[in-house]
């Protein structure tokens, strides 16, 4: 049987369903309903913990379900990527003791200090000068933060490019990720290959970048988040495993000059729900 958990405006009741038909047949619903599979979302979310070579961090926005984000505690993910304030409260309700990562790189100074000072947030992205004075004057100078700066990266190999929206280009990143590494106790670099990343080729041109970003700004680098990407099944996208992925990624990383100090991280978020929703 399969948890479904119907929603019409704002009234929620829980009910068990073999399948998605069920649903229909039996509601015949008018307004949205969502279905919550936490056998698929706990064998999904192990994967990652048990598979990736280093620290996953689900990406909230994919499904903020507050019954999924308990799911994927109990199945190993404790680091949470939250995009808005409205998910940090969220997740902070709803799992008090889970890592919490601002990882969206434009933030309002108001956000950034709630999630600093309520929900005990201190990792950070940023992809500009002026996110990071705003990140340091928010938080007051403190000298406890995880500082990621993204690094702007190709998008074509991916069904939905996000390279024209957020980070910063390989030429201007020297003196940002120089900036951030004086007022961070922990640096990284992050970076988004896309939506829907059909080949691990499209991670190895962005570690490239990652690379030359490191030689550039001579920086000591604790941090190395390949982001999301990772893609689903869909009639007609057949991607190659998620272990050619993997290890596509270990080895780009393994090559690193900060290799021997840095972590590893990754922010999947559809490929840990697309198929315990539908």
């Amino acid at each position: 049987m399969l948890p479904g958990r119907k929603a019409y405006w704002g009234s929620l009741e829980l009910h068990q369903y073999p399948d998605a038909l069920s649903v229909v047949r039996a509601l015949a619903p008018e307004e949205p309903v969502i279905l919550n599979r936490p056998h698929a979302a706990t064998r999904a979310a192990r994967f990652f913990v048990e598979k990736f070579p280093g620290k996953s961090l689900y990406a909230v926005k994919a499904n903020p379900s507050p019954d999924l984000l308990k799911v994927l505690w109990d199945a190993g993910v404790t680091h949470f990527d939250v995009a808005s304030i409205a998910e940090v409260r969220l997740v902070r309700a709803t799992l008090p003791e889970a890592v919490l990562c601002f990882m969206h790189p434009v933030k309002t100074p108001g956000a950034i200090a709630e999630a600093y000072r309520q929900h005990g947030v201190r990792v950070f992205s940023l992809d500009s000068t002026e996110e990071l004075e705003k990140i340091v004057a928010a938080t007051e100078g403190a000298t406890d933060l995880s500082l990621c700066v993204r690094l702007r990266v190709s998008s074509d190999y991916s069904e939905l490019s996000l390279a024209s929206k957020f980070g910063v280009d390989l030429a201007d990143a020297a003196p940002l990720l120089q900036a951030a590494r004086q007022v961070a106790d922990s640096l990284g670099i992050c970076f988004h290959v896309g939506s829907q990343a059909m080949t691990p080729f499209a991670y190895v041109q962005a570690m490239e970048r990652v690379r030359a970003a490191i030689v550039d700004a001579s920086v000591t680098i604790d941090i190395i988040d390949v982001g999301g990407g990772f893609p689903s099944i869909y009639p007609g996208m057949e991607p190659p495993p998620l272990e050619d992925y993997f290890g596509v990624i270990h080895r780009a990383a393994e090559s690193l000059p900060v290799s021997y100090s840095s972590e590893l991280w990754c922010e999947p978020g559809r490929r840990c729900v697309r198929n315990t929703t539908r």
